[in-house]
């Protein structure tokens, strides 16, 4: 079995464990409903720098975004001393404004914006294949590392789909079936990646332990938390981060292995590789600085998302997965990691908890409506024969 191949065997078996361990999800949640978990400065009126044309405004009333009043001072003022220009950095977030947004009063969910051209974008000019098949499925590329960006992108959007098929709905479970089947439940390779996603980001939650127990989690306001004082929010988001990095599921074996494997993946790429052909003719240069290069690319595309709330929680998803991206490929002994970078780590971490868990109980009931068809075809024949 090959290092890719043993990565997908243990992606889908994290993902398993990661549906079913309920204190994963719990504390996660628990802890994105904290400031310093919440609060992210996003430049909302930044341009679109990639597709052509101006970017019509999104009308629906569930796309708008407002700023958080009072102007959390303190954590605008750290955020602006961690802030650092890495000039080949996997991805740059925003500069920080004194505009931050509370995740808390902006769920994730179905607004009724149609972001299908900005994913047509992505997936033919910043994946490494490039293309999609007649089916809009993005075929593999033949390297395992360019093969780790590509799944990581998937997997992101396909978590997005499962944000968005959960809230689409009220109370209509055969429509949530349907659209579930329709996005991802027809695609196996879609909810692949998306374990993939998942196994990245919690292996390099896995890597980040000594920075959770040890970071310094004031920001200086209760943002959208019931919590009564700063000092309290800063004590509880410590606390929280305790137990996360004490979680059983970031001692299993297959996450060390899993960040040894991606790491032995990205080895073969170098930094630069120059292809020649057999008459020593300049190809191509190419190396896992490419991957550095999409993920920055990645980020800012996210500015062409005329909805607020999916460029919100588009950009931290992103964010937190090229941090996890960092984690593993990266030497962060120069670059310790900035509160941002956390953050979006463990709201990513999050994001895809809960896609995993809702994509397991899908596909379980797509599984009974099939099985509970079968014996109905099967009462109707017996039916027919005993009338015949």
């Amino acid at each position: 079995m090959s290092g890719d191949e043993r990565l997908m065997e243990m992606s889908t078996r994290m993902a398993e464990l990661g549906s079913a361990d309920l204190s994963l999800l719990s504390l996660l949640n628990e802890a994105r409903a904290l400031p310093f978990f919440s609060l992210f400065s996003i430049d909302m009126l930044a341009n679109c720098a990639y597709l052509d044309g101006a970017i019509e405004e999104c009308e629906f009333d569930a796309c708008e975004i407002l700023p958080l009043e009072p102007t959390p001072d303190i954590l605008f003022q750290r955020e602006a001393q961690e802030r650092r220009f890495e000039l080949d950095a996997w991805a740059r977030f925003d500069v920080p404004t004194q505009d931050y947004y509370d995740l808390t009063d902006y769920p994730e969910g179905y607004t009724a914006y149609n972001g299908s051209h900005i994913w047509d974008f992505i997936y033919k000019k910043l994946s490494f294949v490039g293309m999609l098949d007649d089916k809009g499925i993005v075929a593999e590329p033949d390297d395992d590392w360019r093969a780790i960006f590509d799944r990581a992108l998937s997997g992101v959007h396909a978590s997005i789909s499962c944000h968005v098929t959960d809230s689409m709905y009220t109370d209509d479970d055969a429509n949530v079936a349907a659209e579930f089947k329709r996005r991802l439940g027809n695609y196996p390779d879609r909810i692949a990646n998306m374990h993939f996603a998942f196994l990245l980001c919690l292996a390099a939650l896995r890597e980040a332990r000594p920075t959770l127990i040890s970071f310094d989690y004031d920001v200086g306001h209760t943002g959208g938390s019931a919590l009564d004082s700063p000092q309290e929010a800063t004590q509880k988001a410590s606390d929280l981060a305790q137990l996360l990095a004490q979680l059983p599921i970031l001692n299993r074996s297959e996450l060390e292995l899993s960040a040894a494997l991606l790491r032995e993946s990205g080895a073969t790429a170098n930094e630069c590789i120059l292809a020649f052909n057999q008459d020593k003719q300049f190809l191509e240069e190419s190396g896992i600085w490419q991957m550095r290069q999409r993920s920055r690319a990645m980020l800012r595309v996210m500015d062409c998302i005329a909805c607020g709330v999916c460029r919100l929680h588009g950009k931290i998803c992103w964010f937190g997965v090229a941090t996890a991206l960092k984690i593993i490929f990266s030497d962060r002994r120069t670059e310790p990691l900035a509160r941002v970078e956390i953050a979006a780590l463990v709201v990513a971490l999050e994001k895809l908890t809960f896609s995993v868990r809702f994509a397991a109980e899908m596909m379980n009931a797509l599984q009974d409506e099939e099985e509970q068809g079968q014996v109905k075809k099967g009462s109707n024949r017996e039916e027919e024969s005993f009338a015949s």
